[in-house]
């Protein structure tokens, strides 16, 4: 019963990943980000195909259905393993069109067509240019303030542990209210660097994986009804909406990677 209900809270919260996703894409579009718009709109789409997977898991869990588990693992491993093309294409819409085939290539003939049902429509992206490599690589630095990647990553540890000191001087001032800002502060230049220095591992470049997940974690810290006042409480739930914005085993590596508290 564990086993089922972990797996039915993963199928729902792939599904609200999708929808998070789908609207920032939708967003950005309007905004005119096109390298932001294609990364969360890939992101959707992958969160709608592992929900589908998943779902037939749930359905068929007695069954030794191997290819539902590979391509599961598959998809669960990770975003960046097939992200959305350098190659220009006349349209976002097209772009998103040639990595939606990219990923169908990891079904059989069964799960192509529930998987393609799942994808939210994605026509208002036609029209759009698509970024092409040069435009990727200038979003990247520039997310980075022109800084290479170990150095955003120090520099953002360095702010953190700063915000974090100071955090916890308010704290002893009693001062509740600014410290719990200070500290909400250390969490988010934390989760920066975790992001990007996850990326760089993966090989993710284009720090397009940086988009989509700061996108949910940001998401999952904003749907928060509010904060109690004390200072520990407060911290302890912002980490658990950061971390459940990531995932259950992302999420723990982001804890040891914040400050203490």
């Amino acid at each position: 019963m564990a086993d089922r209900a972990s797996a039915e809270e993963f199928y729902s919260r792939c599904l609200g990943n999708a929808a998070v996703l789908d609207a920032a894409a939708r967003r950005f579009a309007a905004e005119g980000d096109t390298v932001a718009a294609l990364a969360t709109a890939w992101g959707a789409d992958v969160y709608a195909a592992q929900a589908v997977v998943w779902e037939r898991i749930l359905v068929a869990a007695s069954s030794p259905q191997r290819q539902f588990f590979r391509v599961a693992e598959a998809l669960v491993s990770g975003l960046v393993a097939a992200p959305p093309p350098a190659t220009p294409a006349p349209s976002l819409r097209d772009a998103l069109t040639s990595s939606r085939a990219g990923l169908l290539s990891a079904f059989d003939a069964d799960l192509r067509a529930a998987v393609a049902d799942s994808w939210p429509d994605h026509d208002y992206l036609a029209g759009i240019a698509a970024p092409g490599a040069e435009n990727l690589a200038a979003a990247a630095l520039a997310r980075m303030g022109g800084m290479t990647p170990e150095a955003f990553i120090a520099q953002r540890r360095s702010e953190a542990a700063e915000a974090m000191a100071q955090a916890q001087a308010l704290r002893i001032k009693g001062e509740s209210l600014a410290a719990i800002q200070a500290a909400y502060d250390s969490d988010f230049h934390g989760l920066e660097a975790y992001l990007v220095e996850s990326a760089q591992a993966a090989g993710d470049t284009q720090l397009l994986t940086v988009i989509i997940r700061w996108e949910l974690a940001s998401h999952a810290v904003a749907a928060l009804p509010g904060l109690p006042d004390g200072f520990l409480a407060a911290v302890h739930l912002i980490r658990d909406a950061l971390a459940s914005g990531l995932g259950d085993a992302d999420g723990a590596r982001l804890r040891q990677a914040l400050q203490p508290a």
